[in-house]
């Protein structure tokens, strides 16, 4: 192998080309190799080939050792040096920065030699979703949408996104045109719905809004959102979060004080009797129905129950066959003075 013609004397020649070539918005990251890590399943997490992955880290073989730290490079293509060579010209080429093939391939030295593969990271434009279309002007009382605009940081996926704006997490995918396995770029421009839901009117003081789950409650009381409950029948209150759910409230009891009373409320024990509420949360009062029987998932470990509870609202759907509960909707008619 030879030396290509060495980089101080193309200084000047590459000091003027570099000042024209954007910088890249790749994004490069190490990682630690944990069990079960191959080259293979690392390279395909993170959209690299293994050829890549190697060349990144030096690496002669495929045996990678658990606790090891890899380099992640940009997605790269991979380029053979031909004689003449040097790295202004490959970089003025591929449309990069000097600096960029310098970082990505962890360069000690301009010099570059006949055969060397390097990796030139792709040049990939954030994608911007289009500009939303103006909100059509909302009828009075009737829940409107606004698509607004939010810029990806480092950490962000549709799922943490999703619950910090409080949507369902395919609501995101869906004004997004993405499925649950694509991956977002770090300051990617994505359409983020946000629900205007208009107060209604009451049949009086004690009684809640009469609200669809799907069009306006979901929004009013997300996930990871605390609410006031009180029983209608008795006026008893206690404190709760709703931590999952999509076709109703799956819902628990902050803490075992609020647990204690849920449980006075039915009697003493947890049951599947259908009680009306209401629902305070963020100054609205909402018509709602709950049943207290813990049961699946729970999220709240210290609050002496063991699991979550149902709590519906007009339009809401029951888990075991994604229908209506009339007796859920009779219970709400109550708590809605109707």
């Amino acid at each position: 192998m030879f030396k290509t013609t060495r980089w101080k004397r193309l200084a000047l020649q590459a000091t003027l080309v570099a000042g024209l070539l954007p910088a890249t918005s790749a994004f490069a990251q190490t990682i630690q190799v944990v069990p079960g890590d191959t080259l293979g399943n690392i390279a395909y997490k993170n959209q690299i080939t293994v050829e890549q992955l190697k060349l990144a880290n030096q690496l002669q073989s495929d045996m990678i050792m658990v606790g090891q730290t890899l380099y992640i490079p940009p997605r790269s293509t991979v380029y053979t040096v031909k004689a003449g060579d040097v790295l202004w010209k490959i970089a003025y080429n591929h449309g990069v920065s000097i600096q960029t093939i310098v970082n990505t391939n962890k360069l000690q030295t301009t010099e570059i030699l006949i055969g060397q593969k390097l990796l030139i990271p792709k040049q990939e434009p954030v994608a911007e979703t289009p500009a939303p279309a103006p909100a059509p002007k909302p009828e009075p009382d009737k829940p409107w949408v606004e698509n607004t605009r939010y810029q990806v940081a480092k950490g962000d996926t549709p799922w943490t996104i999703s619950i910090a704006h409080g949507i369902p997490f395919t609501e995101f995918l869906q004004a997004n045109k993405l499925s649950e396995s694509d991956y977002l770029q770090i300051g990617q421009i994505v359409t983020v719905p946000v629900h205007h839901i208009p107060k209604t009117e009451t049949a009086g003081a004690k009684y809640g809004e009469y609200l669809d789950w799907f069009e306006a409650a979901q929004y009013l009381f997300p996930i990871n959102a605390t609410a006031k409950v009180t029983d209608f029948a008795t006026g008893k209150s206690f404190m709760v979060k709703r931590t999952i759910g999509a076709s109703h409230s799956d819902t628990e009891p902050l803490t075992s004080a609020d647990s204690a009373t849920i449980k006075s409320i039915w009697g003493g024990n947890f049951s599947w009797s259908i009680r009306p509420v209401i629902v305070e949360v963020d100054g609205r009062r909402l018509a709602a129905s709950m049943s207290s029987m813990p049961h699946s998932i729970e999220y709240i470990t210290d609050n002496a129950f063991d699991g979550h509870f149902d709590i519906h609202f007009p339009g809401s759907l029951r888990h075991k066959d994604n229908l209506i509960d009339p007796d859920h909707q009779a219970a709400i008619r109550i708590a809605a003075g109707k």
